[in-house]
């Protein structure tokens, strides 16, 4: 399996981007885009703390 490492800017860029085709409105675009950005960041957190805990049990 091959690893590519992706900045947090290329990944914001991406995201409003491709929000900005769909919606054609740059608020919209940049606030879908802080969404899905949080949201991610907040799955990869959730995710290490049930490795975190999982390892200490």
């Amino acid at each position: 399996m091959t690893t590519t490492t992706v900045s947090l800017a290329d990944l914001i860029t991406l995201f409003y981007d491709e929000y900005m085709a769909l919606y054609g409105d740059e608020e919209m675009a940049s606030v879908a885009a802080a969404a899905t950005i949080n949201e991610i960041l907040a799955e990869r957190a959730a995710a290490s703390n049930d490795i975190d805990v999982e390892q200490a049990a």
